[in-house]
C-alpha cells in the first residue's frame, strides 16, 4: 500500500508550528535572562554585592546555556522541516507526477547504447522519476545503476536489499532528510577530495609550545591576582604577544586546511548522520550487510567519527571570527590545539573517508529505487532466470496509471519480434516501454508489470539518433554507426534489441532491403528483441524462421470519421492505415 504522504504532512506541519512557537519562547527568555543578569551586575555595587554578583552570573550562565539550546532546538526545526517538504513533494508526485529531484540532465551521452534512445536522463526521463539521492556521489551511483548489466547473484542480491529497505518508511525518510540537509554539491564533494589528499603538518616545537605557554600565561594571571604587582601584568602581555606569533606561523596551513567552502562541515556532519543510520540497523541482505562492514574503521564506527571530523572542522571555521581568534588563540593558543587534531585524525582515517562515502551512495541509490517499489505495489521484482525473457501487462511508468494500457509480451518461444502498426499506434512507446523494463530488470529494481521472468543481459538500442555536424556525418551514417556497434557485440555476446524503424535516411527499396538483412542477421547472431517498421515486405521473413521470429502488431480503427487507438499488442500483421486519412482530413492532401 503506497504511504499516505498528505498525513505524514499534516503531522510535520504541526511540529514545525510548535518548534517556531518553541524558538520564540527561548528568544524571549534570553532576551529577558540578559536584562536579568545586566541589571544583577548593576546592583552587585549596592550592600547585598555577593547576593546580586552571584545571581549575575547565575543569570550569565542562563543565557549561555539558552543560546546554545536554541541552536539545538533549531536544528530540529531544520529537520521537521525537511521532513516536511520530503513528504509534501512525495505526496504531489504520487498524485500529479511532479519530480522534485534532479533529473541527471548530465549524465546524457547520445553515444550511449540506449540511454539516449530510452530517455533515460533529463526533463520527463526515468532517472528524475526514480531518483531520491541527494549527493553528488549518490546520483552518480543512481546512474551507473541504470547502465550496466549485473551477474545473476548481485542481481538476486541488489532485489533483495531493495525489498528490504522498502520494508522501512520511517529509516528510509530519515536518511533521506540527511542527505538533504548535508546540501551536498560538486564544489563541496571536490573540495573533500581535495581535504583527504592533502597532507598538512604540524612541529613538534609548535606542540610543545602552544602546551608550554598558554600554561606560563596562566601562571602569571594568578601571581597578578596574588600579588597585584604590575611586572606579572606585562610578562602577561608579553605571553599574550608570544601565543599570538607561535598562532601565525601555523595560520597558513590552518587557512589551507579549511578552504574556502563554510559548508563543509554540515556535509560531513549529513554524512555522519546518514552513516549512524546504516550502522543503527541489523541487515538480512547481503549487499547491505557488506555495506554495514565496510562502514567501520579498526572497528570504531565511522559515523562517530566523521561527526567528530565534522565538530573539529567547524571549530577551525572560528578562524574567520576576528575576535575570536584574538581571545582563544593569544590565551590558550586553541586553532593550534585544533588543528593538530585534524592533522592527527586525517592521519588515521584517511584512506577510509572514500570508502564511506562510496558506501552512502550505494545505499542511496538502493533507497531510489525501494522508494519506487514502494510507491507502485503492484510492480513486480523478475523472476531470475536462465534463458526465460517475459513481461506480462507492462506498461511505461511514465504515463499515467488511469491512462496507461499494458501489454504481455514473451521472447520465450519465438525471441525476436517484428512489429508493425500505422503511425501514432503505439509502436515507439512499446519499444521505450521494453527498453526501460529491461533497465530496471537489470538494476535490480521492480519492473511496471504485474509479473515478469528475467535474466541479466545487456541493452542495446536503435531507435533516435541525429545526424552530427562536427563530425560531418548525415543521419543514415550515424546509424550505420549504430547497427554496426550492435552486430559487434552481438558477435561477442547476446544482448537485448531494440529498433525502430531503422534505415530511415535512405530511399524505400534500400531500406527495406537493409531492414530484412538487418533482421537476419538478429536471427545468425542468435538476438533477442523487437523491430519495430512500416514495412509489412519486412514481415515475410518470418516464413524463413518461424521459430525464431514472430510478428506482432498495434491496430487502429476508423470510426465516425476518426482514429481509434486501443493500443493493444496482437499477434499478426497490421492490416490499417492511417497516414493517408490523416493527411486527408487536415486537408493537406
Amino acid at each position: 500500500m503506497i504511504p499516505d504522504y498528505a498525513a505524514k504532512s499534516a503531522h510535520y506541519k504541526n511540529s514545525v508550528n510548535q518548534i517556531n512557537k518553541h524558538l520564540r519562547f527561548i528568544g524571549w527568555s534570553r532576551l529577558f535572562t540578559l536584562l536579568i543578569a545586566v541589571f544583577c551586575f548593576y546592583q552587585s555595587r549596592s550592600q547585598l554585592e555577593v547576593l546580586f554578583l552571584s545571581l549575575g552570573i547565575l543569570f550569565s550562565a542562563g543565557f549561555v546555556f539558552l543560546v546554545f539550546y536554541h541552536f539545538r532546538v533549531k536544528r530540529k526545526l531544520e529537520v521537521a522541516s525537511t521532513y516536511l517538504w520530503l513528504n509534501e513533494s512525495e505526496d504531489k508526485f504520487v498524485k500529479e507526477a511532479v519530480p522534485y529531484y534532479p533529473n541527471g540532465q548530465e549524465f546524457t551521452d547520445t553515444t550511449h547504447p540506449y540511454s539516449f534512445d530510452i530517455d533515460l536522463f533529463g526533463p520527463h526521463s526515468l532517472y528524475e522519476h526514480l531518483n531520491r539521492t541527494s549527493t553528488v556521489i549518490g546520483r552518480e551511483k543512481l546512474a551507473a545503476a541504470l547502465l550496466q548489466t549485473k551477474t545473476t547473484e548481485a542481481l538476486a542480491e541488489t532485489q533483495e536489499a531493495v525489498s528490504e529497505v522498502s520494508e522501512d518508511l520511517e529509516w528510509r525518510q530519515a536518511f533521506q532528510v540527511y542527505a538533504k540537509l548535508g546540501e551536498d554539491t560538486a564544489e563541496i564533494r571536490k573540495y573533500i577530495e581535495h581535504w583527504q589528499d592533502s597532507r598538512q603538518s604540524i612541529s613538534i616545537f609548535s606542540v610543545i609550545l602552544s602546551f608550554l605557554m598558554p600554561l606560563a600565561g596562566l601562571t602569571t594571571m594568578i601571581f597578578l591576582w596574588r600579588t597585584a604587582d604590575v611586572y606579572w601584568f606585562n610578562l602577561g602581555v608579553a605571553l599574550f604577544s608570544v601565543n599570538m606569533l607561535l598562532f601565525g606561523m601555523v595560520h597558513s596551513h590552518i587557512r589551507k586546511e579549511i578552504g574556502k567552502t563554510e559548508r563543509i562541515g554540515a556535509a560531513l556532519s549529513a554524512y555522519g548522520e546518514m552513516l549512524q543510520l546504516i550502522e543503527s540497523r541489523k541487515w538480512k541482505s547481503g549487499q547491505l550487510q557488506e555495506i554495514h562492514q565496510k562502514v567501520h574503521s579498526q572497528n570504531q564506527a565511522a559515523s562517530s567519527l566523521l561527526k567528530e571530523a565534522a565538530r573539529i572542522h567547524e571549530n577551525l571555521d572560528s578562524i574567520n571570527n576576528g575576535i575570536a581568534v584574538f581571545l582563544l588563540n593569544g590565551t590558550l593558543q586553541f586553532h593550534v590545539h585544533i588543528f593538530r587534531q585534524l592533522v592527527g585524525w586525517k592521519k588515521k582515517h584517511r584512506e577510509s573517508i572514500s570508502q564511506w562515502i562510496e558506501q552512502i551512495a550505494e545505499v542511496e541509490s538502493i533507497l531510489s529505487f525501494s522508494n519506487f517499489h514502494v510507491n507502485n505495489p503492484e510492480y513486480a521484482f523478475p523472476v531470475l532466470s536462465e534463458q526465460s525473457i517475459s513481461f506480462e501487462e507492462l506498461g511505461h511508468p511514465l504515463i499515467p496509471k488511469t491512462t496507461r494500457v499494458n501489454n504481455s509480451v514473451s521472447f520465450d518461444q519465438e525471441r525476436f519480434v517484428i512489429l508493425t502498426g500505422s503511425n501514432m499506434s503505439g509502436k515507439s512507446t512499446f519499444l521505450r516501454t521494453l527498453g526501460i523494463a529491461v533497465i530496471l530488470a537489470n538494476a535490480g529494481s521492480v519492473v511496471p508489470a504485474k509479473s515478469a521472468r528475467f535474466y541479466p543481459i545487456p541493452l542495446l538500442v536503435s531507435m533516435r539518433l541525429s545526424d552530427s555536424l562536427s563530425e560531418s556525418t548525415s543521419y543514415f551514417f550515424s546509424e550505420v554507426k549504430r547497427l554496426k556497434l550492435i552486430i559487434d557485440h552481438l558477435k561477442a555476446d547476446n544482448a537485448f534489441v531494440l529498433l525502430d524503424e531503422i534505415l530511415r535516411g535512405t530511399n524505400s527499396d534500400d531500406k527495406q532491403n537493409g531492414t530484412i538483412g538487418i533482421v537476419e542477421q538478429m536471427v545468425r547472431l542468435n538476438a533477442i528483441g523487437m523491430i519495430a517498421t512500416h514495412d509489412l515486405e519486412v514481415c515475410e521473413t518470418t516464413k524463413a524462421h518461424p521459430a525464431y521470429l514472430s510478428n506482432q502488431c498495434f491496430e487502429v480503427e476508423i470510426r465516425d470519421n476518426d482514429l481509434f487507438f486501443d493500443y493493444t499488442l496482437r499477434k499478426g500483421i497490421c492490416q490499417n492505415k492511417s497516414a493517408t486519412f490523416i493527411m486527408k482530413k487536415y486537408q493537406v492532401i
